[in-house]
């Protein structure tokens, strides 16, 4: 036979040459696969043209599988071993039996809310590999831009805000908070005098740092932080010894309120919220593990309308 250069082998033939080889003759592998003979005959006629050789001797009963027919018997039958092992790893996927979720968050998050979300998917998906950064909003953004995350919890705006989809699953506050013993003798103070008092804050890059100088500026003051802390703990024990004053996460210091551990300085005209998010990388396929940890946030799967899949 006259070998036919450049042509791709069909996978179909590949498939019923696989089905004769195993069974040992034409007809068995009719009644196997619901096809007539002699179209598997032609299919395997086509292979052997393709590849210039003789796969199969015809027998009285059967086949006999030629020295080429046994080297692609070899090889099909890893080829539809792998084939089959595919459709199973996918389909385990899909059901959450197996699979990987890149999750990042940023730090108020990261530190106080993902413990218990990370948790609670565990319960429920315990065979999903979770591998998990806790960093500040500016590198989480960074991450899912390059396709390093698959999602990210994020408590404020960021550089590449175009390019990744958010929805908002939980509000936070940022409050005042200094010392029980710092010198507030007035109930409500000015937010000038409350910015008299050296300020702690957070890193360039914080999600928490960007929406407080965007709202100090519409008051009307700069930033000029005394201290700069990368960590949200850091500056809760930072004002709680005196050092100074700082607009922090209710999340944070809730505790530290009740116990009277640190004061709640009330600010005339301050009230400043902000929307703790779910972030991803537009264009990319949502994966089964994305979706079943979405649905363990506060606002549940139902927010999630809309999100490309």
């Amino acid at each position: 036979m006259d070998r036919c250069s450049n042509v791709p082998l069909n996978w179909n033939q590949l498939w019923l040459f696989n089905a004769v080889a195993s069974t040992g003759s034409v007809t068995a592998a009719a009644q196997r696969l619901r096809l007539t003979q002699p179209s598997i005959s032609r299919q395997i006629h086509e292979l052997e043209a393709t590849l210039g050789t003789t796969l199969l001797e015809r027998l009285p009963r059967g086949v006999r599988l030629t020295e080429s027919g046994e080297l692609l018997a070899s090889y099909t039958r890893r080829l539809f071993a792998l084939a089959g092992e595919a459709e199973q790893s996918v389909r385990e996927l899909s059901q959450l039996a197996r699979g990987r979720l890149r999750i990042a968050a940023s730090m108020t998050i990261g530190v106080y809310l993902l413990p218990q979300l990370l948790a609670d998917f565990r319960r429920r998906w315990p065979a999903i590999t979770l591998e998990v950064t806790v960093d500040n909003t500016d590198a989480v953004q960074h991450g899912l831009r390059e396709f390093a995350l698959d999602l990210g919890l994020t408590e404020g705006p960021g550089r590449w805000e175009d390019e990744l989809g958010a929805r908002t699953f939980l509000e936070d506050e940022l409050v005042p908070v200094a010392s029980p013993r710092a010198a507030f003798s007035r109930k409500v103070v000015s937010l000038a005098h409350f910015l008299r008092q050296p300020l702690i804050m957070r890193e360039p890059g914080s999600g928490t740092r960007a929406i407080l100088e965007a709202a100090l500026a519409r008051h009307g003051f700069k930033t000029a932080p005394e201290w700069i802390f990368n960590n949200p703990e850091a500056i809760k024990r930072a004002v709680m010894a005196g050092a100074g004053v700082a607009f922090a996460s209710r999340l944070t210091v809730a505790s530290e309120l009740s116990s009277g551990q640190l004061r709640e300085v009330k600010i005339a005209g301050w009230s400043l919220r902000r929307d703790l998010r779910l972030q991803w990388r537009r264009g990319r396929a949502w994966s089964a593990p994305m979706h079943a940890f979405a649905a363990v946030l506060p606002a549940g799967p139902a927010a999630m309308n809309g999100v490309e899949r």
